[in-house]
């Protein structure tokens, strides 16, 4: 695959750039997957007594979402940071050609290592990331297809998949496969080049980082509507909150009294919690 592209130093070497936004979305991509890994095992604790999990599985994949979002956009960074190091100009805006360029860049920045390439899976985990995050990114019609096809060829979904099927997929494993796999690739290149990989500086996150939002912790998340319905009486949640509340009345735990309200005239009903 070829771009046109100039591999020559830049002659204009002011300003001079220094700063690696790659480091920014891959450590945000590494929490991410592991707060997706939290949510699948409080998923699965909450399965195994009997409970849905259904909010918790919601979380993973709100998570998940982010992580592969955040691994394209980190993997990106770190290959436009290349050519900027290299003074590459390369016209393509095309990822998969901006990555292929990145053996050209190496070679300026590195002349003494040997010469660098992606190997065959590497150039299939760009397809796959690329692919998942126009799904995730674009309402294109096109960009569901894309993906669709890829993953029916991969025996992952059935021939006809809908996207929701699609969205299954979205689990704690494959964030966590996707940020390995560019970890890896990314130290392999940032290793020909010299110019270090962004979770080598600064990629690093504290311990409070991997703590669950406020409103996602289902005690303080309680706490707070106990608080509204004290002054409101009535509160309509979204489903997957309310399927929460139901879990927790179910396990004997203090919670919300939830109970359906059907719609009338027929409108869909509603989920209502009112004070216990």
């Amino acid at each position: 695959m070829t771009s046109s592209s100039t591999a020559t130093p830049s002659a204009q070497p002011e300003p001079r750039h220094d700063v690696d936004l790659a480091q920014v979305m891959f450590r945000r991509a590494d929490i991410e997957s592991q707060r997706a890994a939290a949510y699948a095992a409080q998923a699965e604790q909450e399965r195994a007594v009997g409970l849905s999990g259904l909010e918790r599985r919601a979380r993973e994949r709100d998570a998940v979402i982010s992580a592969v979002v955040l691994v394209q956009a980190s993997v990106e960074a770190f290959i436009n940071w290349t050519h900027i190091q290299a003074g590459h100009a390369v016209s393509s805006m095309t990822f998969t050609k901006r990555a292929a360029a990145v053996t050209a860049s190496a070679a300026v920045l590195n002349p003494a290592a040997g010469a660098f390439a992606w190997s065959a899976a590497e150039n299939d985990f760009f397809t796959e990331l690329t692919k998942w995050r126009n799904f995730l990114g674009h309402a294109s019609p096109t960009s569901r297809d894309w993906l669709r096809e890829l993953l029916v060829s991969r025996g992952e979904v059935p021939d006809g998949a809908s996207d929701s099927q699609m969205m299954e997929l979205l689990t704690a494993p494959l964030a966590a496969r996707f940020v390995d796999t560019a970890r890896t690739l990314m130290a392999r290149a940032a290793g020909a080049s010299g110019i270090g990989a962004p979770f080598s500086h600064g990629a690093w996150h504290a311990p409070d980082e991997l703590a669950e939002p406020l409103l996602e912790d289902p005690s303080a998340l309680r706490s707070l509507l106990r608080a509204v319905l004290r002054r409101t009486g009535t509160l309509s949640l979204p489903a997957d909150e309310l399927s929460r509340e139901l879990d927790q009345q179910r396990a004997g735990r203090v919670g919300l009294r939830v109970r359906w309200k059907p719609g009338r005239r027929r409108r869909p009903g509603r989920w209502t919690s009112k004070r216990g």
